[in-house]
């Protein structure tokens, strides 16, 4: 099927993307599934693991690993929940805050081509671009199991 071998370029790609260290301009190498998690704490304003993985799509062990390593990496703080002694919140430092600031300001600028392509897709085009991106996640979800 020629029309594949382009979408498996895509995937390619994107595990090296995957795979590649950045600095975020605070002076710590992250892998973007570290900044990702560091962005989502940030979007979430706070919260726990279990909220952090559910948000994430990954595993609670995949979630608690990668937030030993922010913490070691101070970018990411453990504290106790004042309502409940035995659940942990988890919050940037300010370390964190300003990976993840940059993080953000680095997507607005290196995905605004990308980003404005989708914006003019008609609304019939987004549905099936939705739909396609739907099918591929549950294809992704099966290998994952």
């Amino acid at each position: 099927m020629p029309h594949m071998r382009e979408f498996g370029r895509v995937l390619v790609k994107y595990n090296m993307v995957e795979r590649k260290i950045f600095d975020f301009g605070v002076g710590v190498k992250l892998y973007p599934s570290e900044i990702h998690t560091l962005s989502a704490v940030d979007q979430l304003g706070g919260c726990g693991v279990t909220e952090l993985a559910r948000e994430s799509g990954v595993t609670k062990g995949a979630t608690s690993q990668l937030v030993s390593k922010l913490v070691k990496k101070g970018l990411l703080l453990k504290e106790s929940d004042p309502e409940n002694g035995s659940k942990v919140i988890l919050r940037l430092t300010e370390l964190g805050k300003e990976a993840s600031d940059n993080h953000y300001k680095f997507h607005l600028d290196h995905d605004r081509e990308f980003i404005n392509y989708i914006r003019s897709m008609s609304e019939e085009e987004l549905e099936m671009f939705d739909g396609i991106c739907g099918k591929m996640n549950d294809w992704m979800d099966s290998y994952l199991k």
